[in-house]
């Protein structure tokens, strides 16, 4: 074989197995935008199914507390062996050893061998024995304790509810803080790129400069440690992608060896654009929409019931019982059947004064519910308060910025032809540059500051804005 035609060949394998392993990269590589990431952190969030779980129990508690309202049917039954069966004696003419009527215990004689045919043996009982029985028991009246009971399941559930919510709305909030954490990231990495390729132009300019005589050992010196200090800010913005990738991943419970980006904009679209917003509003739409507020609603009802419940105790109530039984052995021609039915009260005299304790402790949970909630608004409050002055100030600051980077990328220019033309030095150049590349910075930040404050925002009031 030709050794260059087989050099030939070698070289144009290698490349198409390097384009195809890149195209397998690129597939396996996905990009998620938001609304599909927090698709999937409901599915896979720890916290949420957690809040999930903890629904189905409460769901549980609600068909518990039921229970209590409604008819209480047992069966029962046993099979007993006895292998000896009790016996007793007694006197054909005494009747189970008992003395006549009008005769005396110690009158009669004891028996003698001639009496023997006068005692009769008698055995009590069965080898074989089978029983079974049916209950049925059902609260008639007991001022409304079981029901109280129920209700408060009832409204715990519809707490819990809220918690379910609540958990949604902060994962939301969580994945959009790093979504846009992981896309900022990814833009700070393209600012450095243009910064690099900007500092390598400039250190090209200083080259052909110094070898025309127009510029000197300085210039490219200067120019050298700048490419150098640009390459770093490179490698810390890459660095900090990756960190910020990670982060992401996680709040979606995505492995971290999974190749994950995030695929979206920092660009405000104009749904996303709010000129005119009225904080009392805001406030008054967080506590009729916030899960949180709803919660402790539901939670102080609940309470107060738990209260009722409580007191209950110490008054009677009235029951219904009723039950059949059936019992059969080898000895009964026909089975034995009983059927009974009545009423019970219980009526509480002391119970060593534990029904006190738990109304006082009832009393004590609903205070800390009230108390808890009063927490909750006062927090919500401050919650919308911080969200709402960080997104004014981030669309006052996109204004600003949007200025400043058009103003540095014309000054960049500006300065790239006087450098050329030798008016200016490398260290005017580079103060222009590292203008471009602050301003820049300074513009996705409030881009990306905007939009989550709105995103923090909307989780603050409870809904989206519109």
């Amino acid at each position: 074989m030709n050794p260059p035609r087989f050099r030939h060949f070698l070289c144009v394998g290698t490349f198409l197995l390097f384009l195809i392993n890149l195209s397998t990269v690129a597939e396996d590589t996905r990009r998620l935008t938001l609304e599909e990431s927090i698709e999937i952190a409901k599915q896979s969030n720890l916290t949420v199914q957690t809040a999930e779980q903890s629904l189905k129990v409460a769901e549980a508690q609600v068909r518990t507390a039921r229970a209590g309202l409604l008819p209480r049917i047992t069966a029962n039954g046993n099979y007993t062996y006895f292998k000896d069966i009790q016996k007793s004696v007694i006197q054909a003419d005494g009747g189970f050893g008992f003395p006549m009527p009008g005769g005396e215990m110690d009158e009669t004689p004891p028996p003698g061998t001639d009496d023997e045919a006068d005692l009769i043996e008698l055995e009590f009982g069965a080898h074989h024995n089978v029983q079974g029985t049916l209950n049925l028991t059902q609260p008639i009246f007991a001022w409304g304790r079981y029901y109280y009971g129920y209700q408060a399941a009832k409204l715990n559930y519809q707490a819990v509810q809220q918690d379910v919510s609540a958990a949604y709305n902060q994962l939301r909030l969580d994945v959009s803080e790093a979504f846009y954490g992981a896309l900022i990231a990814q833009e700070f990495v393209r600012v450095a790129q243009q910064s690099v390729t900007l500092v390598e132009k400039q250190l090209g300019i200083a080259e052909t400069s110094l070898q025309a005589g127009a510029a000197t050992d300085f210039d490219v010196l200067r120019a050298k440690v700048q490419l150098a200090n640009a390459k770093s800010q490179l490698v810390r913005a890459e660095n900090a992608a990756v960190t910020a990738t990670d982060a992401y991943k996680t709040v979606l419970n995505i492995p971290l060896a999974e190749d994950v980006s995030v695929k979206g904009t920092l660009d405000i679209r104009e749904k996303q654009q709010i000129w005119s917003l009225d904080l009392d509003t805001l406030i008054e739409q967080a506590f009729q929409n916030r899960p949180e507020v709803h919660r402790t609603q539901f939670s102080e009802h609940a309470a107060r019931k738990q209260v009722d419940v409580a007191r209950t105790r110490r008054l009677p109530d009235l029951g219904f019982f009723t039950n059949y039984q059936i019992s059969q052995n080898e000895r009964l021609t026909q089975m034995n059947r009983i059927w009974s039915l009545g009423f019970q009260i219980n009526i509480p005299i002391f119970d060593g004064f534990a029904t006190g304790a738990a109304v006082q402790q009832s009393e004590s949970v609903l205070k800390q519910v009230q108390l808890g909630g009063a927490q909750v608004k006062t927090g919500v409050e401050f919650e919308i308060r911080n969200a709402y002055l960080s997104l004014i100030g981030a669309q006052t600051r996109i204004e600003v910025q949007r200025e400043a980077v058009a103003q540095a990328q014309e000054s960049v220019r500006i300065a790239n032809l006087q450098f050329e033309n030798g008016i200016i030095t490398t260290v005017a150049l580079t103060d222009t540059q590292l203008a471009l590349s602050q301003a820049e910075v300074n513009r996705l930040q409030a881009y990306h500051d905007y939009i989550v404050g709105l995103a923090r925002l909307e989780k603050a009031i409870g809904q989206t804005l519109q």
